[in-house]
Parts: C-alpha cells; structure tokens; sequence
C-alpha cells in the first residue's frame, strides 16, 4: 500500500470517526421513541436480556418503549428499635443470606444506648423482601424513602457508540498492518490509542450502570428505645417521665454501691491503719494513769 493510499484510508476513518463521536453522545428521548432501535444496533439488540447480541436478524419493528428497562433503586429508612446490637446482627445475616455485602457501618455511644447508620447493597430483585424484614426489626419506621433512576437512555447510547468505536478500531488495525512505512504506522497507531482508550472508558461507564441496576443501596438509620423522643398526648410525656425516673433510679442505686465498695474497700482500712497507733497509746497513756493513782493510794 502506498504512503497516500494509507493516508487517505487513515483520513476516511478519523471523518467516520469525527462524525460518530458528534451524532452519539446524548440523542434526546423522542429520536428513541420515534425510529426503531436497529437505527442503533442493525436489530442487534436482544430484547429478552435487554443487552446486545451480534448477529441477530435486522427485524426494525421494534420500539425503544420495548427495551427492557434499567433502573437504579435506593431506600432509605429510619429505624426505632428495642436494641441495636441485636438489630446489627440480624441485619448482616440478612445481608449474607442474600449475597449482599455492607458498605459502611458507623456505630455511636451514648449513655442511653448505641446508635448505628448502616449502608447496604443488596441483589434488586430482593428489595421488596429487604425492606419487609427490616421493617420487622422496628417498633417504629420514622421515615422511609424508596426510588429508583432509569437509565436507560444513557445505557443503550453507551452499547451503541460502543459498538461503533469497536468498529472504528478494527479498521485502524487493519491500516496499521498495511502501512508500508513508519510515519503512518504511528499516525494510525496514536489514533487507535485514542479509540481505545474511548472504549475503555464506555465500557467501565456501561459496566458501572448495569451493577448499580443489580445491586440496590439500602441506607439505615437505627435508633434505640432510650433515645427516641417520647411520645406527646397534650403536651404530657408519660414515657419520658418513666424514663427520667428509671434513670434517676439507676443513678441513685449506683451511687449507693459505689459508695458501699468505697467504704469497704478504702474507709474502713485506712480508718483501721489510723485507729490502731491511737487505740495502742490511749491504753498505754491509761495504764500509766492507773498505776500512778495506785502508788499514791499505797502511800
């Protein structure tokens, strides 16, 4: 091949190239609606596991609305429990029943208990069954939050313009085994960097899509008995009221041991350790005394 030939080739494929990378970056909504999706994929687009399929026949008589959606789902809930430890465990075997792992967990101590956040990931489908069971774990659900994003727009504009950067890079490969000298090669070798360097970031945006779609976050917020605010019936707070007494009730009880086992153990020894010498010399000083008063009763 000669050196025009090949700069020629190379110059059809950066139009190509140029042209693609102008047309498919955002296509609005209603250019899905309105052509079939084999305009994207020649009717390459396997509609049973909503991916794509080399090969398929060219069919152009489906519509984007038939694309099997991709949508990312979260929740987040806010828990009142009668222990969070005990709620912790039976959340992480929730978690490990269902192949889910924990993302953070963060656990505060207060002296009326323990309060956790916990965030987990678990397979989507699983959600609806996630939330019943935590929900179980709650004497109260103080806020619940579910929703979901689609993308489905940006993942089927991702396969497609993957699809066409693939192509674009079996072309510059085969130009690069037919330039016939070094200043070509690299012209095409520096422009199949490019292309790959373009494929391998659709392909971790289009790979980051489908595990978020997989794998649903759940956000928790647990909190215990002791530090929910009690509840208000005209402006009285029974269970307030209960609670500052059992706490002022544990405080008196505990002041009274701690001052039991001080006495016990520090007043009474050191007392003793005091008490002996001066016990010791009080009857020495006595008998002293005594013997005095006898001489002088003799004499």
């Amino acid at each position: 091949m000669s050196k025009n030939s090949t700069y020629g080739m190379l110059a059809v494929v950066l139009a190509l190239l140029l042209a693609g990378c102008g047309a498919a970056p955002e296509p609005a909504m209603e250019q899905y609606a309105a052509e079939p999706e084999a305009a994207f994929y020649d009717g390459e687009f396997a509609e049973d596991e909503g991916s794509y399929a080399p090969g398929a026949p060219n069919s152009g008589a489906a519509d984007y609305s038939t694309v099997e959606r991709l949508i990312i789902r979260n929740a987040s809930l806010s828990l009142v429990v009668p222990d969070t430890e005990t709620a912790l465990d039976e959340i992480d075997d929730l978690v490990g029943e269902l192949d889910g792992y924990v993302v953070d967990s963060n656990v505060y101590k207060y002296e009326e208990g323990l309060q956790a956040s916990v965030t987990i990931r678990i397979p989507a489908e699983s959600l609806d069954l996630v939330l019943d069971r935590i929900r179980e774990l709650a004497t109260e659900v103080r806020h619940e939050s579910i929703s979901g994003q689609d993308v489905t727009e940006e993942y089927v504009d991702l396969r497609s313009r993957l699809r066409y950067l693939e192509a674009t890079e079996s072309r510059l490969l085969e130009f690069l085994e037919e330039a016939e000298d070094t200043e070509a090669a690299l012209a095409v070798y520096e422009q199949l960097q490019t292309i790959q360097a373009d494929i391998e970031h659709v392909k971790g945006r289009i790979q980051y899509l489908e595990q978020s779609a997989a794998l649903a976050t759940v956000s928790l917020d647990i909190i215990p008995d002791e530090l929910a605010l009690p509840i208000q019936v005209g402006g009285w707070h029974p269970e307030g009221t209960l609670r500052n007494a059992f706490q002022s009730l544990v405080r008196v009880l505990q002041f009274l041991v701690d001052a039991t086992i001080v006495v016990l153990v520090l007043v009474i020894p050191v007392l003793a350790v005091i008490a002996v010498p001066i016990a010791g010399l009080f009857l020495l000083v006595r008998a002293i005394v005594r013997r005095r008063r006898r001489r002088k009763v003799q004499a």
